[in-house]
């Protein structure tokens, strides 16, 4: 008899407590709902998709979905490990061979994350859009959040960030990110825990990158300042009109 996913990928119940809240918060599912996971075989996107897994044999609130991996070295990254997790699952799966890094190196891209970002977020919203789905579930989490914040504050001169949920008017898309309130630290653990198929991008700039150097700051701000990304967080939520010039 196959074993069920449930007991054989035992979720923390604390992970799922955050998921919980976030959507809560920012009103990510609704009824009917049709979600594309963005899913990149990295722990991040793994562990959103066991969730929204359990959620979805959980919830009262009935939503269908599927997922969408695009290999973006063009045809050489390992897949068959994150296809069977998803059939374990039972989350449809599309697989896009497309040549972002390949095209990055051809343009001697400057901002290769921001533009890798752009390109996967409009080709999975397309695929989203072609597949029926009205949702694209994104596994960005609160160390992405307050990273972006950094990244925005001291290259770009704006405290800025993205929305745990946002509209796509071209693509007439709603993204989510459920993953917003959960630190990398405590999904990076649960993947290992739980011993998740985890699959590297490959991606050749990941060594030497703006985002890298974030994250490498806020580790030596938070041995000062443990409570930092939190701080952040709630700004985001609590910025008010007399706290900015105009």
């Amino acid at each position: 008899m196959k074993e069920d996913f449930t007991e054989k990928y035992p979720i923390s119940q604390k992970i799922m407590r955050f998921i919980g809240e976030a959507i809560r918060d920012y009103s990510m599912i609704g009824p009917g709902d049709r979600i594309m996971i963005g899913l990149s075989g990295g722990k991040d996107s793994l562990i959103l998709s066991l969730a929204l897994a359990v959620l979805r044999r959980r919830s009262p609130v009935k939503f269908g979905l599927s997922a969408c991996l695009i290999d973006q070295t063009g045809g050489s990254m390992e897949t068959a490990k994150v296809k069977e997790f998803m059939e374990e699952l039972e989350i449809p799966l599309l697989l896009i061979n497309h040549p972002t890094f390949s095209i990055m190196e051809e343009r001697e891209e400057r901002s290769p994350c921001s533009l890798c970002s752009n390109m996967r977020r409009g080709i999975l919203a397309g695929r989203a859009r072609e597949a029926g789905a009205n949702v694209l579930a994104l596994g960005h989490h609160k160390d992405d959040a307050v990273e972006t914040v950094l990244l925005n504050l001291f290259y770009g001169g704006r405290f800025k960030c993205w929305q745990p949920t946002m509209f796509m008017s071209r693509t007439e898309i709603r993204v989510i990110r459920p993953l917003a309130y959960i630190e990398e630290r405590r999904i990076s653990l649960e993947a290992a825990r739980l011993g998740l198929p985890v699959t590297s991008s490959c991606c050749p700039y990941s060594s030497d990158t703006k985002r890298l150097s974030a994250k490498n700051l806020l580790k030596e701000m938070e041995k000062e300042m443990p409570e930092l990304k939190s701080n952040v967080i709630h700004a985001l939520r609590n910025v008010k009109g007399n706290d900015v010039w105009w």
